[in-house]
């Protein structure tokens, strides 16, 4: 059912496939080291908590040498199409089925879904041992085989690798029966920090943008609103209806009390790395921003406000950026990463944009035309170019192989 749609040549023999239900079952430290370097989303403490506060059971796919040392991993999450309000975004069906086959698509072929990867943070990594003798893709040959195995066991009726990054992405097409399964999401934003300070920042901004930059932090610094910065575990309660208020405004399934139990999780294992930017007016919070420092990254996780106050003044802007650039340079990190949509208004204030790919294992039922409306989207120009036109100074698909079939396909190891 899907182990046709992987490499079927033994892939990394002296390897032996694990399986477990959470981080914390491993030894301290295991993951972590191989995790380095690939961001918040990678990350244990991260992992641990979408864990502990996803409805869909949890499986980490492992490979071993004959030591047991610790070769690679990938988490996956089961969901039965039940109710997980935080799931919008995350399955294949949504973004990746209905996007592509439109009305024909019917949902319930798909259900129980299998979510490789990315559960949340729309950025999937594999936790790869770069120095494996047999290389990165070998490793990712087998987690590919294993998550096939698992599917099946399970009784998925899809698999969605989600939002995998450009590195990722080329791995997995290289050991693909059907490489064409992938589909190209949209890019994620992260604005870079140049040294030494925010004046610095500035300068990187067209003179029209830096212009409206300054109206809009002067406007803000006159509108009577003030900015104050606490752990999560200082304000996680408070900033929850906010937080709903801005995921129903653009559309997003979401409950209050789903949203505290994760804020709460999060506190609990991140808080020391977590800012939140409360925005109040006369006391009472009219907005929010969630940022974590992680590595060399600030990310800005999640974000809310009060539409009939809070909207004024130019908060939006401010909690958005100005004021997360400028906790950036105080915390000295290289970049801020900002997640996906509102592309638009995020490159006008210095992002800069980096694709991230779907993975689709189509139901057996549909794939005959699945493929067949991949294959003419192939022969039209299709989601590269249209990027590509968005942001002409952005994207040139000439040179930048991070946003082509070929570009997957031809990219070295690394």
């Amino acid at each position: 059912m899907f182990r046709e749609l992987v490499d079927p040549h033994p892939a990394a023999p002296a390897l032996r496939a694990e399986r477990r239900s959470s981080l914390t079952e491993l030894a301290p430290g295991e993951w972590s080291l191989l995790a380095r370097n690939l961001g918040l989303f990678a990350s244990e403490p991260y992992l641990c908590a979408v864990e502990r506060s996803s409805f869909a059971p949890t499986t980490y796919l492992l490979l071993r040498d004959g030591t047991g040392r610790l070769r690679a991993g990938i988490p996956c999450y089961l969901w039965d199409g039940g109710l997980d309000p935080a799931l919008d975004n995350y399955e294949p069906f949504r973004m990746g089925g209905r996007w592509v086959l439109s009305k024909r698509a019917r949902q319930e072929l798909w259900r129980p879904t299998l979510l490789v990867g990315s559960r949340s943070g729309y950025r999937t990594s594999f936790i790869l041992d770069q120095n494996w003798e047999g290389g990165t893709v070998e490793l990712v040959t087998r987690l590919a085989q294993e998550v096939a195995v698992l599917a099946e066991e399970v009784g998925a009726q899809s698999v969605g690798w989600m939002w995998l990054s450009p590195n990722a992405a080329s791995h997995v097409a290289r050991c693909l029966e059907f490489p064409e399964d992938l589909v190209l999401g949209g890019p994620n934003c992260s604005i870079p920090l140049p040294a030494p300070s925010f004046q610095r920042y500035l300068e990187g901004l067209s003179s029209s943008r830096r212009k409206s930059a300054r109206r809009e932090m002067q406007r803000f610094a006159t509108s009577g609103l003030t900015v104050e910065r606490r752990l999560l575990s200082e304000c996680a309660e408070e900033v929850v209806p906010l937080a709903a208020n801005l995921q129903r405004r653009y559309g997003h399934q979401t409950d209050s009390a789903v949203l505290s139990a994760e804020l709460r999780v999060q506190s609990e294992l991140l808080d020391q790395r977590s800012t939140v930017l409360v925005c109040r007016d006369r006391g009472r919070a009219v907005g929010f921003s969630l940022l974590y420092r992680w590595e060399d990254v600030l990310y800005g996780r999640m974000a809310g406000f009060d539409y009939q106050t809070g909207g004024r003044a130019g908060a939006y802007f401010n909690l958005a950026f100005y004021e997360p650039i400028r906790l950036g340079y105080e915390l000295g990190v290289g970049r801020y990463h900002l997640g996906m949509a509102a592309w638009q208004a995020k490159v006008m204030r210095g992002a800069i944009l980096e694709p991230a790919w779907i993975l689709v294992w189509p139901p057996p039922r549909v794939r005959g035309p699945w493929r067949r409306a991949i294959a003419r989207r192939r022969g039209t120009p299709g989601e590269a170019e249209w990027w590509a036109e968005q942001f002409p100074g952005q994207i040139d698909l000439a040179s930048d192989w991070r946003w082509t079939y070929s570009g997957l396909l031809g990219q070295t190891e690394g």
